[in-house]
This record gives structure tokens, sequence and C-alpha cells, in this order.
């Protein structure tokens, strides 16, 4: 009895034990750099809690790299923790020594965070009430596969697009794909030379390049071999509205020709001015211009452009395609002393755009389905290749 009653007494005595530490995120994205708003802010400020204690925090946090620039820049660094305070010292993705000081405010239901983010030569400036806290790091879900981005279900109607190389490269590497794209006669989409937030934490950047079709494996064997480049494979046709479907390739001396006979006869009253071959993309160009009865006494004419390449297919030979651009249409002036305004205006800051007379959409598909009726081959309508 006694020793029952002593091995009670020495349970009841015994220390709880602590409670396991919880983490919780909170992500930002409101604040300043140099007294500016700025919406390029993208911080999530992570805090380690025992009971309700916070025990540890870290940040990582995206921003411009000046007022000026779209550029940003990251850091990622531990922050002491003194009460509702934290802050840290750290350098940044760009290698600039970066200073932080954070407040949290607010309770549970309504939290809140302010500080500075200092920087040579900039002070960022963060000030964000009710945050929402996850439970999950949101950062996580941007660390990018080494899949290049573009899906390519395998359902029988994917159509692989030679004429474009998607690569995935460490950011540190980018100069030495710059390099080689250039010295293979490659044009680099430039907006994945700007890097996204999701870009720096992943460490790695999407570079779009468009090639001649014919040269394309070349180019892809030489990116493959470029340092820091973890995948590079051909890109994915998405509008296959774009796309006509044939048996046969057609003379390269003649798409020219045939481009221009398919467009006059889907559209009515076009004229050909021109034709050229971009040999760094292999694509066809033919320009056209086109009289409108309302304006053809003061010469106010349309000026259109078709533009379009012819691949053989990647999967099976037997098959080719040609692959039409979006149509370009505007009007022009034909007089010696043009009246209409070229490039922007001032539109009280909407965004320029072109006028045109010609419903684009509708005559890219008309010009379509007559290349298909020339050339005996197939257009995609209704989920289906259908010939002409």
């Amino acid at each position: 009895m006694l020793a029952c009653g002593t091995a009670a007494a020495q349970s009841d005595g015994k220390k709880p034990s602590a409670p396991r530490p919880v983490s919780k995120f909170l992500p930002f994205s409101e604040g300043s750099i140099d007294g500016f708003p700025s919406v390029q802010i993208d911080g999530v400020l992570k805090l380690t809690q025992s009971g309700n204690q916070i025990t540890a925090s870290s940040l990582d946090v995206c921003f411009p790299s000046d007022s000026l620039s779209l550029r940003l820049d990251r850091l990622a660094i531990p922050l002491q923790v003194q009460g509702s305070t934290l802050s840290g010292l750290g350098v940044s993705a760009g290698g600039r020594q970066v200073s932080v000081t954070l407040k949290r405010t607010g309770q549970k239901e309504s939290l809140g965070l302010e500080g500075t983010v200092t920087l040579p030569g900039h002070t960022i400036r963060i000030a964000q009430s009710d945050l929402v806290s996850l439970n999950e790091d949101p950062t996580s879900s941007t660390a990018q596969p080494d899949g290049t981005g573009e899906e390519d279900p395998d359902d029988g109607a994917s159509v692989t697009d030679p004429s474009k190389v998607l690569a995935t490269v460490k950011i540190a590497n980018l100069a030495d794909l710059i390099r080689t794209v250039r010295a293979e006669g490659g044009r680099l989409d430039p907006v994945g030379l700007i890097p996204q937030c999701s870009t720096l934490r992943s460490g790695r950047a999407t570079a779009s390049i468009e090639v001649d079709p014919s040269r394309s494996a070349a180019l892809l064997d030489k990116v493959r071999a470029v340092p820091g480049v973890t995948n590079a494979e051909f890109g994915t046709v998405l509008d296959h509205a774009l796309l006509i479907r044939l048996k046969a390739k057609p003379n390269e001396a003649d798409v020219a020709s045939i481009l221009s006979k398919a467009a006059q006869k889907a559209i009515p009253g076009l004229s050909t001015v021109s034709s050229e071959k971009d040999p760094s993309r292999g694509e066809v160009r033919v320009a056209f211009r086109r009289t409108l009865p309302d304006f053809a006494a003061v010469g106010i004419q349309e000026a259109i452009t078709l533009r379009a390449f012819v691949w053989q297919d990647v999967r099976d030979p037997s098959k080719y395609y040609i692959r039409l651009r979006p149509l370009d249409a505007k009007l022009v002036d034909a007089d010696p002393k043009p009246v209409l305004l070229s490039g922007r205006a001032d539109t009280e800051g909407e965004d320029d755009s072109t006028a045109s007379d010609l419903n684009t959409e509708m005559a890219q598909q008309a010009i379509g389905n007559a290349l298909a009726s020339e050339l005996h081959g197939e257009v995609w309508a209704d989920e289906r290749w259908v010939a002409k």
C-alpha cells in the first residue's frame, strides 16, 4: 500500500510536457519603396510558436531593386525575436546588405505587420493589417519542377511545336544560355530575363526560344548542354485554330505565293505588297494592302501582315503543319502628308490600340480554310481534324 501511494504521488508530481512547436505563415504584399507605393512586394513571415510564445522567426521577401525598376531582389533570412519586434541582417540574392525591422501588431483574429527593409540607397516600408495566418508555407508551391510548365496531354490531339524550345535554367547560367541561343541564331523571349518572385525562390527561370523548325533539333541539343539547364524540350501548340495539317510538305519556294493566294481568296480586295522570310525563325511574312471604299479618295488603306511557317511532325514524319501567326491589321495613310496618328497618342492613360476595319479572328479562320482547301489539308474544328 505504501509503495502504491508513493508511485501515485510521483505520478501526480510529474511535470507536463512542453507544447509542441507549431509554425504559422503570414503572407504580405502591401508597402512602399522610397515613399512610392509598390505592388511588387511579395513576402512571407514565418513564426514558430510554442504555446503562446514566439520562439523563432524567418522572413522570405521579394522587393523591387529600386523604385524605377521592375526587376526584383529577394531576401531570405532568420529573424531575432524580441517580444513583438523581429529583426535581422542578411545579404540579398542581388548581393546587397539588407537590414530588417518588423513589428507584429493586432490580435489573433486581426494580425498586422509594419516596419522597414533597408538596403543601400533605398527604404522599403511594410504596413499591412488583417493578415491571414496559414498553416502551410505558400512559398513551397512556387518551387518549379524540372518541367517547363507547358501542358502536353497525351490525348492524340496534342501537337509538338518544334519552332519553340522551352528551357529551365538556373538564374546564374542565364548568360550562358543567351550566348548559346545567339550563336545558334535563335530568338529568346526577353520576358524570361526579368525574374519573378517565384523564379528567385526556385533559383531557376524558364526561357522561351523561337527558332527555324528545320534547325530546332540541333538547337535543342545545344541548349541541353548549357551548364545549369535542368530541362529543355519542344513547346506544344496550344491553339489548334492556327494550324493546318498536311500530308505533304509544300515547296519552300512556293510558301509565300500559297499564303498570298489563300489570303486574297479569303479577304476580298487584297493586293500583295511584299514577302520575306525571317531566317532565324523560318517564318514567312507576306504584306498586303486593302483599299477601303469610304476613304479611297483620301488615301486611307488597311495594311495586313500574314505570318506563317511550316514544319514536319516530330512524332509522325508523314505529317506536316502550317502554323499561322495571329493576323496583324491596321489603318495606314498612303498620302505624302499623312493625317493618321502613329504610335502612342495622349489617351489619358489608356492603353495604345491599333485601329483596324478587319475582324482579324474571322479573317484568320477564313485564311486557314482557304489554305487547307488549296493544299488538300485539314483544319481543327469541333475538337477534331476536318478535311477541306
